[in-house]
């Protein structure tokens, strides 16, 4: 294993217990960054699709193993992201690359993940777009783009 996966492996650790203990601290309403989605588009940009769909899948569901919603939403939403993210790598101006993968793979989850959670509720998908996909992608992107800045050189090869 290279040096960059076993980083990004300790990385992904690190967001995993984040993710489980602090980010419900700073949650806004219903809303709270998703720590390993961050991490996981920072390493399928580095890496490509095959790599970070594999990751997406069992980040995700590791995190649906701890979770107490439905198995496996996690898993299939982090992979779509992951697969994403792989496949934008290189298609944006590189100063510009982390953010607008972030926003475009972490569209795909979010959608993915709160369209199945809210199956046989009473919610149009107007209001699931309006007030859960885009606030907590939004918010995803600030944590992201601070991270990004102090994490990039520490996970330059």
């Amino acid at each position: 294993m290279s040096q960059l996966v076993i980083r990004y492996l300790l990385l992904f650790l690190f967001a995993f217990i984040l993710q489980m203990t602090l980010v419900n601290f700073i949650e806004i309403l219903q809303w709270r960054p998703d720590l390993l989605l961050i991490v996981l588009v920072a390493f399928a940009l580095r890496k490509g699709p095959d790599w970070g769909m594999t990751a997406g899948f069992l980040i995700g569901l590791l995190q649906d193993m701890v979770g107490t919603e439905l198995i496996g939403l996690a898993a299939l939403s982090k992979t779509v992201a992951g697969f994403l993210a792989g496949v934008l790598s290189g298609k944006f101006a590189e100063r510009a690359q982390f953010l607008l993968t972030l926003l475009i793979s972490g569209l795909a989850h979010d959608f993915i993940y709160f369209f199945i959670y809210t199956l046989g509720e009473h919610f149009s998908l107007q209001s699931l777009i309006i007030f859960y996909t885009i606030p907590n992608l939004m918010y995803t992107i600030i944590i992201g783009g601070l991270l990004y800045y102090f994490m990039e050189p520490l996970m330059a090869e």
